[in-house]
């Protein structure tokens, strides 16, 4: 199993605790790209699929579930 897979696996099973970089990382992997940046809004798009997350800010450390679990289910199919 590699980094991504272990990754992927850490967000299935614990959605609340994921940080802004860990999605990235893990939606590059599956040939997003960054198209758009407007404040803390990030989409991103493989071109045919386009998904928006909110950056935390403030004192939060961790993205919202809601965000978390779109790119998981992005990501399976």
């Amino acid at each position: 199993m590699g980094k991504m897979e272990k990754l992927l696996e850490k967000i299935k099973t614990n959605p609340k605790n994921v940080r802004f970089e860990e999605l990235c990382k893990i939606l590059k992997s599956k040939g997003y790209d960054i198209i758009n940046v407007k404040g803390s809004h990030y989409s991103f798009s493989n071109g045919e699929k386009t998904i928006t997350i909110v950056k935390p800010h403030g004192e939060n450390k961790f993205c919202h579930v809601l965000d978390v679990k779109e790119v998981i289910r992005q990501c399976l199919q």
